[in-house]
């Protein structure tokens, strides 16, 4: 059996868990070969971090896609995370078509916004630039903040945010050209949260018990576990759930080592599938 080949655009935070050094060891743990093409390079993720350096590597991009080409390298799948500078958006565009197989998968996740705001350092220009990948994609993974920004429907505290808010992101995110979408940070109550997944037709709900604490690098995690289990062929209901119980038991796994605020300890939950 040919194994799967990913390419994953994201940044490189050194130290953080997130982004690049979680999705490189969650696709390989299941199987998938993966390659990377860094937006930038930090020092560590920006938050809780102070004085972070940042590396842009947009003039890289190019150089690297054009090496690939004339190597004849493709991948069955493309996965994209944070981007930090809005020319990065036309590059990808304009070269997925060189290096992605044909029937080959475009993954985004818009990751830049959450609690109503977007990161540190981002602004209208990223929002723009991820709403048009997001009309190219196969898949879209925007948590509800994302999607608010992407559709132009208002931010709703979570108290506030309902099913048919719900149900109204999905439209609007649908008619951008998703051809599926996946809603992170769905709430039903103060104690439950999960995700929904929509084809256009189709609506799969998960949704599990809250956990106490949040971490940072939560949502990178998730997507490479939905990427990994795409690519595998598990159905909407069963990636969602692995998805979400990942993360469940990451968040549980570290919930008691307070000297561990920076990130979840994945590693444990990766073993522990192993035995």
């Amino acid at each position: 059996m040919e194994t799967k080949k990913v390419l994953t655009i994201q940044d490189i935070s050194c130290y953080g868990q997130c982004s690049t050094t979680v999705a490189l060891p969650i696709l390989s743990h299941y199987g998938i070969e993966t390659a990377i093409l860094p937006s930038a390079i930090l020092s560590t993720h920006t938050s809780g971090f102070e004085n972070f350096t940042f590396l842009d590597l947009t003039d890289e991009m190019q150089k690297i896609i054009d090496h690939w080409f004339t190597n004849h390298i493709e991948f069955d799948c493309i996965y994209t995370g944070y981007i930090g500078n809005r020319k990065q958006f036309d590059i990808i565009l304009n070269n997925k078509h060189k290096i992605l197989k044909d029937g080959g998968l475009f993954i985004v996740d818009p990751a830049m916004a959450d609690n109503g705001k977007l990161y540190p350092g981002l602004d209208d220009f990223i929002v723009l630039g991820m709403r048009k990948m997001c009309m190219y994609a196969d898949y879209i993974i925007p948590n509800v903040t994302e999607a608010s920004f992407m559709t132009g429907v208002e931010y709703k505290d979570p108290k506030d945010q309902t099913t048919e808010y719900y149900n109204n992101l999905l439209q609007e995110l649908y008619k951008l050209g998703a051809k599926n979408i996946i809603l992170t940070g769905v709430v039903d109550g103060e104690d439950t949260i999960g995700a929904i997944g929509f084809d256009g037709i189709t609506r799969t709900t998960v949704l599990t018990e809250k956990m106490p604490k949040s971490y940072h690098g939560t949502g990178d995690i998730f997507s490479s576990i939905i990427v990994a289990d795409i690519l595998n062929g598990k159905s909407m209901k069963e990636t969602l759930h692995h998805a979400t119980d990942f993360i469940i038991d990451s968040i549980d796994q570290t919930m008691d080592d307070e000297k561990h605020e920076y990130g979840v300890k994945f590693e444990q939950i990766l073993k522990s599938e192993s035995e």
